[in-house]
């Protein structure tokens, strides 16, 4: 069985720090959501809230891809 060459731990290391980085933009989305009765800009960081978390997952792809060779 073969070892990890550096270039999947670093790519490993990306792809998790770029999940995290999703889950704190889709948290913040979500609570800005669930305020969005009580201010309206809130409403202003709700809405882009899934195009930016599909960019981040295609970079995050991306990278992984580059890292599986």
């Amino acid at each position: 069985m073969q070892g990890k060459t550096p270039s999947q731990h670093k790519s490993e290391i990306a792809v998790v720090v770029i999940a995290l980085l999703t889950f704190v933009v889709g948290l913040v989305g979500h609570l800005a959501g669930a305020s969005y009765a009580n201010s309206d800009a809130f409403g202003y960081i709700a809405a882009p809230i899934p195009l930016i978390v599909g960019i981040i997952a295609v970079v995050a792809y991306k990278i992984a891809a580059k890292g599986d060779h």
